[in-house]
C-alpha cells in the first residue's frame, strides 16, 4: 500500500494504482494497463450542503438520492455501511446501462463537512475492485482544520478561474452613463419605460435554446404608446406601426435551470461576445447602452437609448426551456446541472486537474470541446485525453485544440462508435491509431497543426472531410481519393496519388499542385488546347498604346522600370457606363438590366434544391464588333453575355452568339419578374457603356512575389499612381475592363482560375472585370469587383463554357 496525504486527509492505495494526483483537498487515483483505463477513484473533502439539492429527510437519504443522479441513469445494486476512521460511512453501489460499476461513499466528520469516496470500474470487474474500494476507504484518516482547508481550496479555485474567464460585468468607459443595477420588482409587476413613454408588452417573451450555437435566445415584443407621433419621433421608426422588439442571445448563463448573468452593452456592443442584441421598430440612430440582467427568472434592462432612459423588467417562462440543447461553457455551470441534461460542453482554457472530475458524471454528452488558447498557462499540464471520455457512448463530436503537450490519442477513442467529428490541433501527436480510423460513422476529421508524419491507408468508411494542413506529411494514401474535402496545405509533400485533383474541394498550394499532379489544362471541351498568339494580349504590340505607355513611364519618373513595365502591360479595353438604357437599341454594350438575346433563346435559369426555377443575374453584354478595333483577341463580331447566380455562389455563365443586331429580341420584350432572379439584388438598373483602348499595368501591391523585377515599385506609391492617372487620361474611365490586371490582396485572378481549373497562370486572362458601379447599382460585397477569367485557348476556340468567376472586396 502507498499512502497519499493532503492538509486534512490521508488514504492508502494498492500499488496497482500508479497514477495518483492531488488537487487541494482531493486525491485522484487511476489503475491502467497498457495505457488502457481500468478503474478510477476520487476521495475528497466536501461541504454537507452539497447534498441539499437532492431529495431526502436526512443526510443518508440525500446521499443515496445523489448516487442515482451523479453518473446519469443507473440501477441500484446495494446499500451498506463501512467503519472508517472510528465512524460509520454510508455506501451505495450502482451500475449503468453502459456497463460500468460505481461505488459511492460519504463520511460525515462535522456539522459542516464530510469526506466523499467515488470509485468506478467496468461492471464485469466489480468482484475484483469492490473489495479494494472498501479497503481504500477504510484506510482514510482525517486531521487538521477542514474549514480552513476548504476556504483555502475555494479561494485557489476562484483565483485560478479568474485568470482566464471573462467578466461579463465589464467596466464602463469614462463617457458611459451611470445606471442602477437591476432588481426584481418587489410587486412582481412587469414594465417597459423609455424616457417618459410607457411601452406595452404585447406578448409573453419568446425563449428558446438554439440547435445551432446552443445559446439562449430571448425576444421581447412591445408597442409604443398611441400618443407617440411616428412621423416626428426620433425614438421609433415610421413604418412598423409602433411595433418594437428587442432580441438577445446569451451564453454562459446556466445556474440550476435559471438563466443568470449580467451583461454590459455600450452602443449595442457587448465585448465578452457572450451576448448579442438585435432590435426592430426603433429609429435607426437609437443605440442601446445598458446593463442587461438575467436574475431569478427575470430579464431586466437599466440604461439608455441614446439620451432616453430605459427601464425594463419582464418575467421569463423558463420552465419551457429544453436545456439539453444548451452549450455549457464552464465547470461552474456544469456543477449546478443534473448530468443527464448536459449534452454539450465547451471548455476554454480549463484547469487540467479538474477536467476529469468535471467530465466523470457527464455520460450523456454529445459534444465536447476542450480548447486552450495560444497564451494558455494551463495547456502544458494537459498531457493525455481524460479517461472519463471513454464512457461517453453517445458522443458525436470531440474537439481538442491548442493541446500543445498532448503527444498521443488513446486507442479507446475507437470504441466511441457514435463519433461523427474529431478535431485535434496544436498537439505533438505524430500518428493516429488505425483502430480510431475504423469508427463506423466518422464523417469529419480535422487534424491541422499537429506533427503527423503519415496517415493510415484505411480511412473511416463514411469519411467525407479530412483536414491535414500544417503537419509533417510527405505523402497521403490513395484512400483519400474518395473524399469530398481534403486540405493538405503546409506539409513537406514529396509525392501524391494520381487523381487527387479530382477531389471536389482540394486545398493545396498551387505550386505543389503543378509540381506533384498532372495540372495540364485539357480545354473546356476536354479535347486539349490549340495554339494562340499570346503577343496579342500585350500593349507593346500596339504602337499607339506603346507610345502612350512609354510617355507615361517617363513622365512619372519611372524610367528605370521601363522594360519591366512595358513587358508586363496588357492591351486592355476600358468600359464606363454612361446613360441609363431604355432598351431602344439592340445589341449595344450594356451593364445591368436585361440582355438582348437571340430570337428563340430563353433567359438562363437553374433549378434549386426545392425544385424551383431561379433566374441568373445578368451582369453585362459586350458587342464584339464595337470593340474589334480596340483589340485582337475577342471574336470580331457577335455578342458576349455575362451571368452569375449571385455574389456568394457565383456560378458563372458566359454565352457567345455570332448574331447580327437585327436578329436579337429586345430586352424590353423579356417578361422577367425581379422575384424570379435568384440574386437578392433582383434586376440591376440598365446602363449603356462607352469603350476605349487602354494600357493596363500590373497592380503592384504584391509585386515582390508576383513581379520580382518590379518589386521596388511597391514603395513608390505616388509615382505608380501618377502613371495610372496618365494612362487613364488617354482612354475612357476604366470602371470595367477586358484583359486587365485586377487588384487582389493575395494572388491574381489568373492564379485563382488555375487553382480551380488547372493550367498555368500565363495561359489565362481576364475576359471581363466588373466593378461596383453607382449607375447600375452594382455593389459587390464592400464596393468590390467580380472578374470572369478564361483560358486563352478556349478564347481562341470561342468556347466560353469553362469560365472562372471570382470576387475581390476590401
Amino acid at each position: 500500500m502507498q499512502t497519499t496525504s493532503t492538509e486534512t486527509l490521508s488514504v492508502s492505495f494498492p500499488t496497482l494504482y500508479e497514477h495518483i494526483r492531488i488537487s487541494w483537498e482531493s486525491i485522484q487515483a487511476e489503475h491502467r494497463k497498457d495505457n488502457d483505463y481500468l478503474s478510477y477513484i476520487n476521495v475528497g473533502l466536501q461541504e454537507l450542503s452539497f447534498y441539499d439539492k437532492y431529495k431526502g429527510d436526512d443526510l443518508p437519504a440525500k446521499f443515496r438520492a445523489s448516487c442515482l443522479e451523479q453518473r446519469g441513469i443507473v440501477d441500484l445494486i446495494a446499500d451498506k455501511t463501512l467503519p472508517v476512521a472510528g465512524a460509520r460511512a454510508e455506501i451505495r453501489t450502482v451500475k449503468s446501462p453502459e456497463g460500468y460499476f460505481y461505488y459511492f461513499g460519504v463520511l460525515p466528520v462535522s456539522s459542516q463537512f464530510c469526506y466523499t469516496f467515488i470509485g468506478d470500474c467496468e461492471s464485469v470487474s466489480r468482484e475484483f475492485y469492490e473489495p479494494l474500494f472498501d479497503k481504500i476507504f477504510e484506510s482514510l484518516q482525517y486531521f487538521g482544520n477542514p474549514a480552513e482547508a476548504w476556504k483555502k481550496q475555494q479561494e485557489a479555485i476562484e483565483a485560478l478561474f479568474s485568470k482566464y474567464q471573462t467578466d461579463t460585468t465589464t467596466s464602463a468607459t469614462e463617457e458611459k452613463k451611470e445606471v442602477e443595477s437591476f432588481a426584481v420588482p418587489a410587486d412582481g409587476r412587469e414594465h417597459w419605460q423609455i424616457g417618459d413613454h410607457t411601452f406595452v408588452l404585447t406578448a409573453q417573451p419568446e425563449l428558446s435554446i438554439s440547435d445551432g450555437d446552443g445559446a439562449l435566445y430571448v425576444r421581447i415584443d412591445g408597442l409604443a404608446p398611441d400618443d407617440m407621433d411616428q412621423e416626428q419621433s426620433d425614438l421609433i421608426n415610421d413604418y412598423e406601426d409602433r411595433k418594437v422588439y428587442l432580441q438577445f442571445y446569451f451564453k454562459g448563463i446556466y445556474n440550476a435551470g435559471i438563466p443568470t448573468g449580467r451583461f454590459s452593452f455600450e452602443k449595442e456592443k457587448e465585448n465578452t461576445y457572450l451576448s448579442y442584441l438585435w432590435k426592430g421598430g426603433f429609429h435607426y440612430l437609437q443605440e442601446l447602452s445598458a446593463e442587461v440582467t438575467l436574475e431569478d427568472g427575470w430579464l431586466g434592462i437599466n440604461g439608455y437609448f441614446n439620451e432616453y432612459p430605459v427601464r425594463l423588467a419582464v418575467k421569463l417562462p423558463t420552465d419551457q426551456l429544453d436545456w439539453t440543447k444548451y452549450r455549457f461553457l464552464s465547470e461552474q455551470e456544469v456543477d449546478t446541472a443534473k448530468p443527464a441534461i448536459v449534452h454539450q460542453l465547451w471548455l476554454k482554457d480549463p484547469y487540467p486537474g479538474l477536467i476529469h472530475e468535471t467530465l466523470q458524471p457527464l455520460t450523456h454528452l454529445r459534444m465536447l470541446s476542450i480548447d486552450f488558447p495560444g497564451d494558455s498557462k494551463q495547456a502544458g499540464d494537459f498531457k493525455e485525453v481524460p479517461v472519463a471520455i471513454k464512457r461517453f457512448g453517445e458522443l458525436t463530436e470531440l474537439s481538442l485544440t491548442g493541446v500543445t503537450a498532448l503527444d498521443s490519442l488513446p486507442k479507446w477513442l475507437g470504441d466511441l462508435k457514435k463519433l461523427e467529428t474529431i478535431r485535434l490541433s496544436g498537439s505533438q501527436v505524430e500518428g493516429i491509431h488505425p483502430y480510431i480510423l475504423q469508427l463506423p460513422v466518422l464523417k469529419n476529421l480535422y487534424l491541422s497543426g499537429n506533427q503527423l508524419g503519415s496517415i493510415h491507408q484505411a480511412l473511416p468508411p463514411r469519411l467525407d472531410t479530412l483536414v491535414l494542413s500544417g503537419n509533417q506529411l510527405s505523402s497521403v494514401p490513395e484512400s483519400v481519393l474518395r473524399l469530398k474535402y481534403l486540405n493538405i496545405e503546409e506539409n513537406p509533400l514529396k509525392q501524391l496519388p494520381a487523381g487527387l485533383d479530382k477531389i471536389p474541394r482540394l486545398y493545396l498550394e498551387l505550386e505543389k499542385k503543378r509540381s506533384l499532379l498532372d495540372y495540364t489544362y485539357k480545354g473546356a471541351d476536354g479535347l486539349g488546347t490549340v495554339a494562340y498568339d499570346d503577343q496579342r494580349f500585350y500593349a507593346k504590340q500596339d504602337s499607339e498604346l506603346l507610345k502612350i505607355l512609354e510617355a507615361g513611364i517617363e513622365g512619372s519618373g519611372l524610367s528605370r522600370f521601363k522594360e519591366g513595365l512595358v513587358d508586363r502591360s496588357r492591351k486592355s479595353v476600358a468600359l464606363a457606363t454612361t446613360t441609363e438604357d431604355d432598351y431602344s437599341e439592340k445589341g449595344n454594350h450594356r451593364f445591368g438590366g436585361l440582355p438582348d438575346l437571340p430570337a428563340g433563346v430563353n433567359y438562363p435559369f437553374f433549378t434549386d434544391a426545392d425544385g424551383n426555377e431561379q433566374g441568373l443575374q445578368f451582369i453585362a453584354q459586350i458587342n464584339c464588333a464595337d470593340v474589334a478595333h480596340l483589340q485582337d483577341y475577342l471574336p470580331r463580331k457577335g455578342i458576349l453575355y455575362f451571368f452569375i447566380k449571385d455574389q456568394e455562389e457565383m456560378g458563372p455563365q458566359v454565352w457567345y452568339y455570332d448574331v447580327e443586331d437585327k436578329d436579337l429580341q429586345s430586352a424590353a420584350a423579356l417578361d422577367i419578374d425581379p422575384e424570379f432572379i435568384y440574386d437578392d439584388n433582383g434586376i440591376y438598373t440598365p446602363f449603356r457603356a462607352e469603350s476605349g483602348k487602354y494600357a493596363s499595368i500590373p497592380n503592384l501591391y504584391n509585386a515582390r512575389s508576383l513581379y520580382p523585377e518590379l518589386s521596388e515599385l511597391e514603395e513608390l506609391y505616388d509615382e505608380t499612381e501618377e502613371l495610372e492617372s496618365r494612362l487613364k487620361g488617354h482612354s475612357v474611365d476604366p470602371v470595367h475592363t477586358i484583359n486587365s490586371y485586377v487588384f487582389k490582396q493575395h494572388g491574381t485572378p489568373e492564379m485563382e482560375a488555375v487553382d480551380d481549373k488547372k493550367g498555368d497562370p500565363d495561359e489565362w486572362t481576364v475576359l471581363l472585370c466588373v466593378s461596383s458601379d453607382r449607375n447600375t447599382g452594382f455593389n459587390f460585397w464592400d464596393a468590390g469587383e467580380i472578374y470572369f477569367v478564361i483560358h486563352k485557348s478556349d478564347l481562341e476556340k470561342k468556347d466560353f463554357s469553362n469560365v472562372y468567376c471570382g470576387l475581390e472586396s476590401s
